[in-house]
């Protein structure tokens, strides 16, 4: 995600407030610009001086404040920024929102606002489950407003049930999706000194076959128990959605996933690592791009059981393990002339000096090396941190949705292309 984008971080009187914390340093980390507003009540459990130390900017909760060195704030404010994000927003918010009642900052800034906008409510059970409340809901949304739905959990008030405010890593997920497809791909602004991503130029995988693995693989133990991982699948569908939209034919290798495949490519199913081996090497011969985003078993069982084992009388049970296909390695030693290997490299420590061990060892063009250990990064979340490993160095790719990332990923392959012609 480019740094350009300007979010514009509305904070209410709720006991989530601090929150809102979090969640504009996940956005400054993924490259916006954020700018802060705070309700009265907002004050009272969080000082704007916190934001203004981490924004190094006025933080504005009442136009007419002297302090303040725009007096129509809410006007400029609200035209100058590409989303306006309300975190936590309060009932009485949301009430006026709905309502068109514009007698505060926030609530001014709402109605002049031309941005998309994303409410991330936080409120007693009781008042969430108030139908006054889901009337305004439901007529924000139909005026096109997106929610972040607030979870079920305990709440400040000891109560149990809906209304406590949705992971912060979640909400800064939702505001990039919605950044990148309403907000437009590319960022507002007058463009000075930058050139334009190879994301920006349409169909510019057209003609390329791209193979991509997705998703974790199985090995059974026996036919009930097996071996896997965290996968959700979610890093690697994002590549093939993109690269389809791109113009490329797209095959996908998918293991076991948590997320739905994206329309317009070709999925074959693979359980197990030897079968993702198989299916994998059966279309190599046909694709001129591959990128290895599943994350494959490195060991499985030496022989499954055909039947349940029972613990009856078992203390403790030993599993005899052996090495799986090298799939990575195996599609880059049957490299084809033209054919582009991108692998992936999902590690806790060393990250990058791991990742580029590995594209040396298996003669890879490009490396996404992964810290899964890292905020908002790593397996079933929407959202990811990476650096781009090449033979002639690395870009670091900020906080930002998969979607984002995936686009990322191939405009480094789109140059890798036009550099080998």
């Amino acid at each position: 995600m480019n740094g350009n984008y300007r979010v514009g971080l509305g904070v209410t009187g709720g006991i989530a407030a601090y929150k809102a914390v979090e969640v504009m340093r996940l956005l400054q980390k993924s490259g916006c610009e954020v700018s802060v507003t705070m309700t009265r009540h907002a004050t009272e459990f969080v000082q704007p001086l916190t934001f203004r130390a981490l924004t190094d900017k006025h933080v504005i909760v009442d136009d007419y404040d002297p302090q303040n060195p725009d007096p129509i704030a809410h006007i400029n404010f609200s035209q100058n920024i590409d989303l306006l994000l309300i975190v936590p927003a309060t009932a009485n918010t949301i009430a006026k929102f709905a309502n068109g009642v514009a007698d505060d900052f926030l609530s001014s800034t709402y109605l002049a606002c031309t941005a998309p906008v994303l409410v991330a409510p936080a409120m007693n059970t009781a008042m969430w489950d108030q139908p006054a409340t889901q009337r305004n809901i439901d007529r924000l949304k139909a005026d096109g407003v997106h929610f972040v739905e607030p979870v079920a959990g305990e709440l400040a008030c000891k109560t149990v049930g809906t209304g406590k405010l949705e992971d912060v890593e979640k909400i800064v997920s939702q505001a990039l999706e919605v950044l990148s497809t309403e907000a437009g791909r590319k960022p507002r602004g007058d463009g000075a000194g930058s050139t334009p991503s190879a994301s920006d130029a349409a169909l510019d995988l057209d003609g390329e076959r791209v193979l991509v693995t997705v998703g974790g693989t199985r090995e059974a133990i026996d036919p009930v128990r097996f071996i896997s991982n965290h996968s959700s699948g979610k890093m690697g569908f994002a590549v093939a959605e993109a690269a389809a939209e791109r113009g490329a034919e797209v095959t996908v290798i998918a293991g076991v996933t948590s997320v739905e495949p994206p329309n317009g490519v070709n999925v074959i199913r693979a359980i197990s690592a030897e079968e993702m081996h198989r299916f994998t090497l059966e279309e190599l011969p046909r694709a001129t791009v591959f990128v290895g985003a599943a994350a494959v078993a490195d060991y499985a069982p030496v022989n499954a059981a055909e039947a349940k084992i029972k613990k009856d009388g078992r203390e403790s049970i030993t599993l005899e393990l052996k090495k799986t296909p090298d799939i990575l390695s195996d599609v880059a030693r049957r490299r084809h002339d033209g054919l582009l290997v991108v692998g992936f490299a999902a590690e806790t420590n060393d990250v990058i000096a791991y990742a580029r061990s590995k594209m040396v060892k298996k003669d890879l063009d490009l490396v996404i090396a992964n810290d899964i250990t890292m905020e908002g990064a790593g397996f079933n979340t929407d959202t990811n941190i990476a650096t781009i490993v090449t033979r002639d160095g690395e870009v670091d790719l900020p906080l930002m949705a998969k979607r984002d990332m995936a686009d990322k990923i191939l405009d480094a392959v789109v140059d890798l292309r036009a550099a080998a012609k």
